[in-house]
């Protein structure tokens, strides 16, 4: 690799964990949001907003775990560099 690729990298990982940051606070933002939601059921809209809230949770969640892991596999490849040089 040459010093384009390992800046290339450490682009990516910058862009890639400002994502995972995004994507942890809008995670607890609608999680807490669909559970104030549910001491309110009694209003007829927030039984959808509720289920709305709880699959958008659920995306968040496994958009962030899938970020984690792209950046996992990139730290590693910069360390498998690093070994080499």
């Amino acid at each position: 690799m040459n010093d384009r690729q390992i800046e290339s990298i450490r682009e990516r990982l910058r862009l890639y964990t400002e994502l995972l940051r995004n994507l942890v606070i809008l995670l607890v933002a609608i999680g807490g949001g669909s559970v104030s939601l549910l001491f309110k059921l009694s209003n007829p809209i927030s039984l959808p907003l509720v289920i709305l809230g709880l699959i958008l949770t659920l995306g968040l969640f496994l958009g962030s775990v899938r970020i984690a892991v792209t950046l996992r596999e990139l730290v590693e490849e910069l360390r498998e560099w690093e070994k080499k040089h």
